[in-house]
């Protein structure tokens, strides 16, 4: 009985053994898996940028001359916005209400000279590729006459008339003369030289003083953000700027006497003017240089920092100096702006790929994959945010040869990861 009791625990301590046996073998070898790289996590090394940057609103300052309208009427702009004017330039040119009645009548009487005068040319049976290329040449600055007299462009009127007028006389010098309607169009053009005068006569020419860059957009802070002022100014009176109330509609061509109708923006630079909080302002100083993305034009300028002002209420109000993007930005009061820090390029990785990270120098190791083993490759720190860092070689050190370069293979969870361990 006792030895048939001793049998039976023998066996079950044998079963036993031979179960944690087996779970061992099968178990192991899936843990040594787990902690030694058979399950490593790899990507590709690749370009990109990070940067350490703020977004805010801000408001430009520029040296601006309003300059007012001397008349009544509509305003023919003859210098696009942005444009750079010099000393006594034609900027514009204001046409009274019964100068826009005239100008139809001009237009009506064009249009009956070139019929006249193409009536006068159908008369002869002469057909030739030069005459076809002729007429068709007058067909194209006709479409271009009707926009500009559609779109009050005065300033373009003559010159595309004129255009016309030596097409037409080139068609009839080739067909033989104008014939008898000749006296007919010449009673017309007498007539529209007559009608001509009398638009110039009501007409007045607006000549910019100063050299500069042109805006019509003009929004009754031209007085009130000046350079001057910058070191006066508080978070409340940015605050307080509001620039739909007082701004006039873009393409309202209509001016009335003595009120603005544009300005002239002199020099080359502007201020941007922003507040910060407090914990974001410390970190700059005056004569920082830092890069402002204007989110308005997408671009991305140099600049300097000209002022910070004393905390206010746990903000500080920041100017910076800009000299390039006038042009592009002459239309603006309010932009939007992103102040960049600090900006690299390079290869970016994630930050827990990095390895024995040496805060001091701004130094790591990455452990790439070459012919499926783990190779340790030591890197500098270029820049970092909260998740990634931009990378880029030790220079004269590259591991036996192993660098980092793009679209390598490279190890995501690096721990416990050794220098020639299989990476599968």
């Amino acid at each position: 009985m006792k030895d048939t009791k001793a049998k039976k625990k023998r066996q079950k301590i044998l079963f036993r053994n031979i179960f944690v046996i087996l779970f061992l073998i099968l178990y192991i070898p899936s843990l040594v898996s787990w902690i030694y790289g058979n399950n490593v996590n790899t990507e590709f090394i690749r370009e990109g940028e990070i940067e350490s940057s703020i977004n805010t609103n801000a408001y430009i300052v520029r040296d601006e001359i309003v300059i007012n309208s001397p008349a009544e009427g509509k305003c023919i702009r003859e210098k696009s916005e942005g444009e750079r004017v010099s000393v006594n330039s034609r900027i514009a040119t204001i046409v009274d209400n019964t100068s826009l009645e005239l100008l139809n009548d001009l237009r009506d009487l064009d249009l009956k000279i070139i019929e006249a005068k193409r009536k006068e040319s159908e008369k002869s049976n002469i057909f030739s590729r030069d005459l076809t290329k002729i007429e068709k040449m007058i067909d194209d600055r006709l479409i271009d006459l009707v926009d500009c007299v559609n779109q009050n462009n005065f300033s373009q009127i003559k010159s595309i008339k004129d255009q016309v007028d030596e097409l037409i006389l080139k068609q009839a010098t080739i067909i033989g003369g104008y014939g008898e309607g000749s006296s007919h169009i010449e009673s017309l053009e007498t007539e529209r030289d007559v009608l001509q005068n009398k638009i110039m006569g009501n007409t007045v020419d607006i000549i910019s003083k100063y050299t500069g860059t042109v805006s019509y957009v003009v929004d009754g802070y031209e007085n009130m953000m000046t350079e001057d002022v910058i070191e006066k100014l508080t978070v409340k009176d940015l605050e307080n700027i509001k620039i739909s109330e007082r701004q006039k509609n873009y393409n309202d061509l209509t001016v009335y006497t003595n009120e603005p109708v544009l300005k002239i923006i002199k020099g080359v630079d502007y201020y941007v003017l922003f507040t910060l909080d407090k914990k974001d302002a410390v970190n700059f100083e005056t004569g920082d240089k830092v890069e402002v993305r204007i989110n308005d034009i997408d671009k991305i300028v140099d600049g300097i920092i000209s002022y910070i002002s004393e905390e206010m209420d746990g903000q500080n109000v920041v100017s910076v100096n800009i000299d390039r993007s006038l042009k592009e930005t002459a239309s603006f009061r309010k932009i939007n702006i992103d102040l960049i820090k600090e900006r690299h390029s390079g290869f970016v990785v994630p930050l827990e790929s990095l390895v024995n990270v040496n805060e001091k120098n701004m130094t790591a190791e990455i452990i790439i994959v070459r012919a499926n083993r783990a190779r340790f490759v030591p890197v500098v720190i270029k820049g970092r945010d909260e998740k990634f860092a931009v990378i880029e070689n030790v220079e004269d050190e590259t591991s036996l040869g192993w660098k980092v370069q793009r679209y390598v293979p490279y190890v995501l969870n690096p721990k416990n990861i050794e220098e020639g361990q299989m990476i599968e």
